[in-house]
């Protein structure tokens, strides 16, 4: 219920206005998990994704399955980078499939950082189950 009231917030913020009892589009979705993931609040990221949804990124060692997976990654990343914001860069839909070039802006080990991600979505009624996300990983070693 919220995911599909904070869609409807969507239309407040400029946004397209949709009705509470519809399903959001996939772009809906996704726009409204990013705003959420610029507000820093993880259960509601969490409500944007499917039980079962699948999430992978170029630093993680193996996929990860299920909300609370999306839970750690953001309480990771939110504690490393406590001033994290993304902007969309573009975005393009076709059917359940979204892709996403977003650009994450923050300060960690005292430092500013830019980094650009390709993000690809598949959204199905109004749940994220598949999130892929690529980014230059600078070789580092992947995180279990």
């Amino acid at each position: 219920m919220k995911r599909v009231i904070a869609c409807a917030l969507l239309g407040l913020a400029g946004g397209p206005a949709l009705a509470l009892d519809a399903v959001p589009s996939p772009r809906a979705v996704i726009e409204a998990k990013f705003a959420a993931v610029n507000r820093h609040a993880v259960d509601e990221i969490a409500d944007f994704y499917a039980p079962d949804t699948l999430v992978t990124a170029s630093d993680f060692c193996a996929p990860r399955h299920g909300r609370a997976e999306v839970v750690r990654t953001y309480l990771a990343i939110f504690a490393a980078v406590p001033d994290i914001q993304a902007t969309i860069d573009s975005i393009v839909t076709e059917g359940s499939d979204v892709a996403v070039r977003v650009t994450l802006r923050g300060q960690a080990g005292g430092h500013s950082f830019t980094l650009p991600i390709a993000n690809f979505f598949t959204v199905r009624n109004g749940l994220i189950t598949a999130d892929r996300g690529f980014f230059d990983n600078s070789g580092r070693p992947c995180r279990p």
